[in-house]
């Protein structure tokens, strides 16, 4: 072993200077108040600290993506592929004879899309 691996402790790297969050602000709330803000955090579907950090820098807070929202998207991902295989074979075949199920997976799209 060289002297560099020796020194090696391993772990995560140090952040860029100026990079790592070495301030914080806290703050006290009564029952009340944290279980309302707790609830927020929980309704926007983050941890607290993302949530927090969010609102603190930004002023508003995006809410992550339901289950429903990330099987939605799942599904259109699995359509494009679909959609991909039944292009390549419109290639080879011709279009005519796909263009009823291209435009039907094209509407299956369009609903998916608008249920997110």
């Amino acid at each position: 072993m060289t002297g560099d691996e020796k020194s090696h402790k391993g772990g995560r790297p140090k952040s860029a200077k100026g990079k790592a969050r070495t301030k914080t602000i806290s703050t006290r709330l009564t029952l009340a108040e944290w279980k309302a803000v707790m609830k927020r955090i929980a309704d926007a579907g983050k941890k607290p600290l993302h949530f927090l950090r969010e609102l603190l820098l930004y002023g508003k807070v995006e809410a992550a993506r339901t289950q429903e929202d990330r099987r939605q998207i799942r599904m259109l991902e699995g359509g494009c592929n679909n959609l991909n295989q039944l292009a390549k074979t419109a290639h080879q075949q011709g279009f005519s004879l796909l263009k009823g199920k291209i435009t039907d997976l094209l509407g299956e799209f369009n609903k998916i899309i608008e249920r997110i």
